[in-house]
């Protein structure tokens, strides 16, 4: 696979937050995240105690908790460190933040997971990115690859009520442009099966990119986008491709894209129907939370 992204650097969970009574907005008002809702958490004492409202940081450390958890990959802290591109100490600091303001679980064997609570604005922030990727693409033209790093920057600007018209305007999709599930939908397609699972000579649907593609391979992205591989574009698994990489024709085209193993595992098909040789379906990592 192409090398890592860098990961932009969420602010420092270390530093001493501000009280909450001299930064935290009126129950309702919007955020520069959008709308800041008052939860409850049960604390030590009596009675419920607030959560703390979330910070940009802490937006990132959801959305990144529920990818990885939605790859099908345990999550444990050197993985979360590994994703944002900063270093254990910073994500030791971080998730100590989270689990004192009720957002996540740290289990003994150092699994982290989301609390219902922190499982619920996690699924907000996701939905608000891939919304967002689904507008750049069907209304503004922009590749996939562009989308996802457009939707980085433009997303978190956009209020609840203006992500409501935008849901009603792109026709309320199940998937953002890369295949994957916004939290709340049910993608249409079949049975889905790793790239690298077919035979040669096997026909496919592109129907989901993995969010670690996405995330740390994003030169084979573009490399995809430019070969014209989409969500919903048929594959052929050519026999005659170099060891070591799997080749793929995509159409009618007659230049192949070459993916390497390793790669072609992030890549989930749709095998076409009455084709033989198919192999049994294999559950798509984090299906069973979708």
């Amino acid at each position: 696979m192409s090398g890592p992204v860098t990961a932009e650097v969420p602010a420092p969970l270390g530093a001493t937050p501000p009280r909450a009574a001299d930064t935290a907005p009126p129950a309702g008002a919007d955020g520069p995240r959008g709308p800041r809702l008052a939860t409850t958490r049960r604390g030590r004492g009596p009675g419920p105690a607030p959560l703390p409202f979330r910070t940009v940081a802490i937006d990132r450390y959801l959305e990144t908790i529920y990818c990885i958890a939605g790859e099908g990959e345990p999550v444990r802290p050197s993985r979360v460190a590994q994703w944002l591109g900063v270093k254990a100490p910073t994500v030791s600091i971080g998730l100590r933040r989270l689990r004192a303001g009720g957002w996540v679980h740290c289990e003994l064997d150092r699994r982290i997971t989301l609390t219902p609570a922190g499982r619920a604005a996690a699924e907000a922030i996701v939905r608000r990115h891939r919304l967002a990727e689904c507008w750049l693409t069907d209304h503004l033209g922009l590749d996939w690859a562009s989308a996802h790093l457009e939707a980085n920057r433009v997303a978190a600007s956009l209020s609840d009520a203006v992500l409501a018209r935008l849901d009603l305007a792109l026709g309320e999709p199940a998937t953002c442009p890369h295949g994957d599930t916004i939290p709340g939908r049910t993608a249409a397609h079949g049975e889905l099966v790793a790239l690298s699972e077919l035979p040669p000579g096997t026909v496919a649907v592109v129907r989901r990119i993995s969010e670690i593609i996405e995330h740390e391979a994003f030169e084979l992205l573009r490399e995809m986008a430019a070969a014209g591989v989409g969500i919903g574009e048929t594959v052929t698994i050519e026999p005659d491709g170099p060891v070591g990489q799997v080749s793929l024709t995509v159409g009618d085209r007659r230049h192949a894209l070459l993916v390497r193993p390793d790669a072609a595992r992030l890549i989930w098909v749709e095998p076409a129907r009455g084709r033989a040789g198919a192999p049994a379906r294999a559950e798509q990592p984090g299906e069973s939370e979708r």
